[in-house]
């Protein structure tokens, strides 16, 4: 058990303090506010202090929660599965307590004793962190390939063995699992000596510790890999949060103490603000935390004394917590994916009341806010369960190319924007890792500014094999933008590039995939119900990929639409926006827009966003007046449309994927396409089977009314060489009839050679 100090309920003022952790005038300052009275805040932390705590460690050592009014104090890490327990015993009328624990053990925990009477009301991380751990293929000493021991903590035996025994999903169908509890302490050296087949771990400490003891060590081959497949989603897993905060009921009743919770978890994501801005000092600050707690480590394997391990750990538990961003905050959760959760770790049994074991609005965002950070998470999770359904049903993954000419000024803050709002499981600015981590096939291809029209048509002709291609803009002044784009058939184009163009032509019957960020800030507002229909709706912004499509949008939507841009002048601009009842914010140009300019009640929706470098922050088309007095809903930036950008690019590529395989079944991977024509060459034994074959062909095409160009060569004692090739002369390109030809073809040459 950790020794926090000689007295379990010692102030941490008092021994930040007496241990000299606190300056001069920081204790000066405390001694003020202690005189004033501060509020007790009680913490049973579930683990010992580390980096899954740094947000905590982060405004720990900044002094933040004595400067909010809180006297934190630190109950003793307790063994496993009595966290709960613990805070309902330390629960006192003159004080609040907050416990953390993962959901996966707070509402089996809850259900079996409903007398704990505990709510959780935030969460670090919205998903766990949880993953099955092996080395290679996974077969420890003393288990035969079909058999493999998992070594589990004693609180989540019965979990994983029922995640493993319910199917195939991520658990290999050809063995068994037995799983059985096993030391925390040594884990990752179970594991290695093969004591163990696979561990219960985490991505975010004994995966990177085993990272770095096979990178270093000897002890085993140097080609061992691990494999780490999370359990969150394993055959139908819902795990829900990690890091869940909770709280007893009472302490939310109480107006007083339920102000004292949202001010600690105000302190809280703060601190993880901090620690996600700057990952090296987050790591100091955990260990300063350590120090100023008198905390002993933890005797373990799982985790490595190097500086580097320190760093990248924090940067990987950040990752886990931006994902928990709602409108202006970390830590939301988000009613429907708690209660999911809550529902799978039931099984059977039916949750005794709604938002079972939820204070689903003790730590939410302003109603004020358009927050898009879980609809856009929701919409590539959605977008992934396609990809996934695709590949079982086609032995592929959708596929995306992205094209991008020289270096494009607005992306050239991308890793910062990377770093301190997304991940690489989210992010615009990583398609090719969340393409990954959403199983999606990603190709990036960054071609020099100086590239020629003909050099970039060549590029998008030779991607045949991708369900979608997205050509970046703007493209270089040298290059035929026009050309390039409509080289990009329109059942491809998951950008939306045609989208204009084919709705204006036939509005009824066309079927174009919409692009990308008009489309998120429709559904957006559609999420909120902002109507558009009879509103004066104005969209500042004319750019041909979010603009213009957006006003056909509005229009469509029954909206009153007038389109401006930064070149109106201020004085039209000001009127314009003064009588719009809807605004939507597209110019990429900070400030354009003024605050004052606009009307009590208004709708704003910020798409144009710009990194102001010297702020380290994203700013959007408005200036820094407060849109909060006088809109009556906005859109925060960050936290708005953008993460919803990537969730409709990867729904279109899904999208996409469906139709192409409708459309050309096995077309694409047998036949070699070219600007205008789809060509295959079939060899035979000898003429008369070819020529057999031939005969064949003619007949279908009779029938289609669909004819092939037919070469013949002869290879002499090698046989013949039967190229054929389709076009469609009147649209100058591949068409349906092409495919629908080139597959019949393909069935005719399958009984050709049996």
């Amino acid at each position: 058990m950790i020794r926090f100090a000689s007295s379990p309920t010692a102030s941490l003022l008092s021994r930040a303090v007496a241990s000299g952790k606190l300056s001069t005038a920081t204790s000066t300052n405390t001694n003020v506010i202690a005189r004033r009275g501060l509020q007790t805040v009680s913490l049973q932390l579930d683990y010992y202090m580390s980096a899954q705590f740094a947000g905590i460690a982060s405004a720990l050592t900044n002094n933040m929660y004595e400067k909010a009014g809180i006297d934190l104090q630190f109950l003793p890490i307790c063994p496993v599965g009595l966290e709960m327990e613990r805070v309902r015993q330390a629960s006192a009328d003159e004080k609040v307590t907050i416990g953390s624990v993962e959901q996966n053990i707070f509402i089996p925990t809850l259900y079996n004793d409903p007398s704990l009477k505990l709510k959780a009301v935030a969460a670090m991380f919205r998903r766990t962190p949880l993953c099955l751990a092996s080395l290679g293929d996974g077969a420890g000493a003393g288990a035969g390939p079909e058999e493999i021991v998992v070594g589990a903590h004693e609180d989540t035996v019965s979990l994983i063995q029922r995640i493993l025994s319910s199917g195939n999903g991520g658990a290999d169908p050809n063995r068994t699992y037995s799983v059985i509890a096993s030391p925390r302490a040594t884990k990752n050296t179970d594991l290695m000596s093969g004591k163990l087949g696979a561990i219960q771990a985490y991505l975010t400490t004994e995966v990177p510790a085993l990272e770095q003891r096979l990178r270093h060590g000897s002890a085993t081959p140097p080609s061992t890999s691990i494999v780490a497949p999370p359990l969150e989603g394993m055959n139908g897993a819902r795990l829900g949060y990690s890091q869940l905060m909770f709280t007893p009921e009472e302490d939310l009743l109480s107006d007083n103490k339920r102000e004292v919770v949202q001010t600690f978890l105000d302190v809280t994501f703060r601190g993880w603000d901090m620690a996600i801005r700057d990952n090296e000092a987050a790591a100091d600050a955990v260990e300063e935390a350590k120090s100023i707690l008198a905390l002993d480590d933890e005797s373990n394997d799982h985790w490595d004394g190097s500086s580097s391990y320190a760093v990248q750990n924090v940067g990987m538990c950040c990752a886990f917590v931006k994902e928990t961003f709602q409108g202006d905050r970390y830590g939301v959760l988000n009613a429907e994916r708690f209660n999911e959760a809550t529902e799978w770790l039931l099984g059977d049994k039916a949750p005794p009341t709604d938002n079972f074991g939820l204070d689903a609005t003790a730590w939410q965002p302003s109603p004020k806010l358009l927050a898009g950070g879980e609809l856009g998470r929701k919409t590539l999770e959605e977008a992934r369960k396609s990809a996934e359904l695709f590949a079982s049903v086609h032995g592929r993954k959708p596929s995306l190319a992205v094209i991008t000419v020289g270096e494009l000024s607005r992306y050239c803050h991308g890793d910062r924007r990377l770093d301190i709002y997304s991940n690489g499981l989210l992010s615009w600015f990583s398609k090719g890792s969340a393409g990954t981590a959403n199983n999606f096939d990603v190709k990036e291809i960054t071609l020099p500014k100086t590239t020629t029209t003909d050099e970039l048509l060549s590029q998008i002709y030779s991607l045949k094999q991708y369900d979608g291609i997205q050509l970046m803009w703007p493209l270089p002044s040298q290059v035929d933008a026009s050309k390039c784009y409509n080289a990009i058939e329109v059942n491809r184009d998951v950008d939306g590039a045609h989208y204009l163009g084919q709705m204006e032509l036939d509005p009824k019957n066309a079927t174009p995939m919409p692009p990308v960020t008009p489309a998120a800030a429709i559904a957006l507002i559609e999420e909120y119900g902002v109507s558009l229909n009879n509103k004066f709706v104005l969209v500042v912004g004319r750019s041909r990929i979010v603009g213009a499509p957006l006003a056909y949008m509005v229009n469509k939507s029954g909206g009153i639409v007038t389109v401006a841009h930064s070149e109106v002048s201020t004085d039209n601009l000001k009127a314009l926006v003064g009588n719009a009842d809807v605004i939507f914010a597209c110019a990429g140009s900070p400030g354009l827009l003024k605050t004052s300019w606009v009307k009590p009640g208004a709708e704003i929706i910020s798409i144009g966003t710009t990194f102001d470098e010297q702020k380290d922050l994203l700013v959007s088309d408005f200036d820094n007046g407060d849109l909060d007095d006088i809109a009556n809903r906005y859109s925060p930036v960050p936290g708005g449309v953008g993460p919803l950008s990537n969730g409709f690019l990867f729904k279109n590529v899904a999208a996409a994927a469906w139709k192409r395989a409708q459309t050309t079944g096995n077309v694409d991977d047998t036949w070699n396409r070219t600007s205008g024509t789809i060509e295959r060459t079939f060899h035979f034994r000898n003429y008369d089977s070819a020529l057999s074959f031939s005969n064949d062909v003619n007949s279908m095409s009779r029938e289609l009314d669909h004819h092939a160009n037919m070469t013949f060569r002869h290879e002499c004692v090698d046989g013949v060489d039967v190229t054929l090739e389709f076009f469609t002369y009147e649209a100058n390109e591949v068409t349906d009839k092409d495919y629908t030809a080139a597959k019949m073809v393909n069935e005719i040459a399958r009984k050709n050679t049996k």
